[in-house]
């Protein structure tokens, strides 16, 4: 795997420990990351952070993250003009052509903004701790007003976690389901449906990824290395 020295060219604090960082490449890849695709990001000196594309547009990449660790802090102080690196886009990309739904918890919208680029019509809950978050990337990404907002402060859309309205999604045979988000959550949405739902049922699954490289194996998961056949990965394996 290579790695592109890329100049930050923004980055904005969305809500609390949520910020949105663009950066620029002094190089295109080969070809365009396309969602549910991830990088790695260099932090020098610090960490290697993989992060899903939020969106991408001409050698410019945007990142939606949380910070939760001195990799994801280093970054949220990164200004514009300081470098980092940027990987070749990891993973295999998936355009789904069957009812999109997404079931989503904090961050993990990250690739759902990705894939408002890509999909006209979607559906599904985007959970957040406080509304604020919500209503400031809706700003940015339209398209997001198409899923069910649930807040746990209760200051916008449902109330409550994601797992307290699951049941609000109301699931079609043929959806094709993506979960993302907190490991517990995933979990939990991924034992409700798994009963009930006979369509695809995916987790988007490239915050397991450590070196990006396929050697360490703290991606693996039953034989799957989710950062060369990831970042999707079947529901199952989250039970």
């Amino acid at each position: 795997m290579s790695y592109t020295p890329s100049r930050v060219v923004s980055n904005e604090q969305i809500h609390g420990n949520y910020f949105m960082l663009a950066a620029r490449t002094l190089r295109k890849p080969r070809k365009d990351p396309l969602p549910p695709q991830f990088t790695m990001v260099w932090v020098p000196g610090v960490d290697l952070i993989p992060l899903s594309y939020a969106y991408y547009d001409g050698g410019t990449a945007w990142f939606f993250y949380k910070v939760i660790g001195d990799g994801t802090k280093a970054l949220s102080l990164r200004r514009p003009g300081d470098m980092i690196a940027l990987s070749d886009p990891a993973g295999k990309s998936f355009i789904p052509k069957h009812n999109p739904v997404f079931l989503v918890g904090g961050s993990g919208v990250a690739p759902v903004l990705h894939y408002t680029k890509y999909l006209e019509r979607f559906r599904g809950i985007w959970g957040v701790k406080y509304g604020e978050l919500a209503v400031r990337l809706m700003e940015k990404f339209p398209k997001l007003k198409l899923l069910t907002i649930a807040s746990e402060d209760c200051t916008y859309g449902l109330c409550g976690k994601l797992t307290d309205v699951l049941s609000e999604v109301g699931l079609n045979r043929d959806d094709t389901v993506f979960v993302a988000g907190p490991t517990e959550m995933v979990r939990y949405v991924c034992k409700e449906l798994r009963g009930s739902h006979r369509g695809p049922l995916l987790v988007i699954a490239e915050t397991l990824v450590k070196c990006g490289l396929g050697i360490c194996g703290s991606c693996a998961i039953d034989g799957i290395l989710l950062c060369r056949d990831g970042p999707l990965v079947g529901c199952e394996h989250f039970e």
